[in-house]
């Protein structure tokens, strides 16, 4: 049954002006294992809905569009709750309302029922939205932001900066000789040491500090309103943290030492007639990482962008 699936009973609003009507509608939905409110008017369901939403609202008459009917309908939509009515299309309160009041307790139930499986999918779909808008910018291996949503927020960061005048700095880190580590151990060891590695990133960065995981063993970092000389003393911290901890070898070995190199791209808006500035921070850094691994291990590299 949809109503024995909810932790507690479904609540039905119903909507009706007359109390009596109400009151008999309360009485065969409580009577069926549902919690149930009433309201008089359309305004005041919109109250109501406000303060504890309910899984369905049930309209047992002629459902006229009066005062308050669309800012109801609006707080509806917003919350996913289905309308139920009972009245057929076109029907008035008087020829109907008396065969409503008399419907059987199982006719009723099975359009409640029904009403709620709406409400069931609705709530679903929202799961199933936010999971997939979660896994269109979450690495899923380490839970770190992904590239998409870097390029994203860099841009955003980049506009900010500009309006603001604040300096805006980028690092991006790759590990020295990784790929030694997937030969010799296999895979499941490397994405234990990506996991280990994206710890190692956000408890070293400061809070304000965007991490995110770039692209295989590259993570790269935005550091807002820093400069030149905050973000060396960053990357270096960062680098000394990952050169003095231990990743765990799931193998059974000795723990794996390893090192890193690390990009730096900063740049300090100019302000005033020329001040114009186009620099890609995240190529820059690309640029710097490189420099840095030609020039030996466990190396860092700084460009500034012009």
């Amino acid at each position: 049954m949809v109503s024995s699936v909810h932790s507690q009973p479904a609540l039905v609003l119903v909507v009706d002006a007359d109390p009596a009507n109400q009151r008999t509608m309360r009485d065969k939905l409580l009577r069926l294992g549902y919690s149930a409110r009433s309201a008089d008017d359309h305004q005041s369901a919109v109250a109501i809905i406000a303060a504890t939403p309910p899984d369905v609202v049930l309209l047992p008459g002629y459902a006229d569009y009066n005062e308050g009917w669309n800012e109801l309908q609006a707080q509806l939509d917003s919350w996913g709750i289905p309308v139920l009515r009972l009245s057929p299309p076109g029907a008035t309160s008087t020829t109907v309302l008396p065969e409503i009041l008399e419907m059987g307790d199982a006719d009723l139930k099975l359009r409640v029922d029904g009403a709620l499986e709406q409400r069931n999918l609705y709530k679903a779909l929202v799961i199933e939205n936010a999971r997939m808008a979660a896994e269109r910018l979450h690495d899923a291996l380490t839970g770190l932001f992904n590239r998409r949503y870097m390029m994203i927020r860099t841009e955003e960061e980049i506009k900010r900066s500009s309006r603001r005048g604040y300096p805006l700095s980028c690092l991006l880190l790759d590990l020295d000789r990784f790929t030694d580590v997937n030969d010799k151990w296999g895979h499941a060891v490397g994405d234990a040491v990506l996991r280990d590695l994206a710890h190692i990133v956000t408890r070293t960065m400061r809070g304000s500090d965007i991490v995110s995981r770039y692209r295989d063993d590259e993570f790269l970092v935005l550091l807002t309103d820093t400069e030149a000389s905050g973000a060396q003393v960053a990357a270096n911290r960062l680098r000394d943290a990952v050169g003095a901890h231990s990743f765990y070898n799931s193998e059974g070995g000795d723990p794996i030492k390893l090192t890193a190199s690390i990009g730096i791209a900063y740049w300090q808006p100019v302000t005033g007639p020329g001040g114009t500035w186009e620099p890609q921070l995240i190529a820059l850094a690309e640029r710097a990482l490189r420099a840095a691994k030609l020039s030996g291990p466990n190396r860092l590299v700084m460009l500034q962008a012009a």
